[in-house]
């Protein structure tokens, strides 16, 4: 199963987002849920960079387990870091447009008792 873990700020926006985990659904390069998870994360690290022009290389970190299709992803969104205030505005819509993703997805795979992703918020600050 993929877990990812949503990180929300005291004022909600989020903060965080961790991945970790396989959704099992087949095999290692031909599940399309783990590529869908993927798809995600990788598109909340090139959005901040080319959309909120912050450098993904140093808020973000993901690894491709090459062994058993594990990926592991750490994205943290630096607001009050980026360009100017209009970025940080654009950074909240980025992670919310992609936390939206990620529930869009999970409610499309996970039926008839199987869990694929499961998806937890936190609301402590990163």
């Amino acid at each position: 199963m993929i877990t990812v873990k949503i990180v929300r700020g005291a004022d909600r926006r989020v903060t965080g987002v961790f991945m970790s985990g396989h959704a099992g659904y087949a095999e290692e390069g031909s599940d399309i849920i783990c590529a869908g998870a993927s798809t995600l994360i990788y598109t909340l690290a090139n959005s901040l960079e080319r959309i909120c022009g912050i450098d993904a290389q140093g808020i973000s970190k993901i690894k491709e387990d090459g062994g058993d299709g594990d990926v592991r992803a750490e994205i943290l969104i630096p607001y009050g870091t980026f360009t100017d205030k209009t970025a940080d505005d654009r950074a909240a819509v980025v992670a919310e447009t992609i936390y939206t993703g990620f529930i869009s997805l999970a409610s499309s795979v996970n039926a008839d008792g199987i869990k694929y992703i499961d998806i937890i918020e936190d609301y402590t600050e990163v």
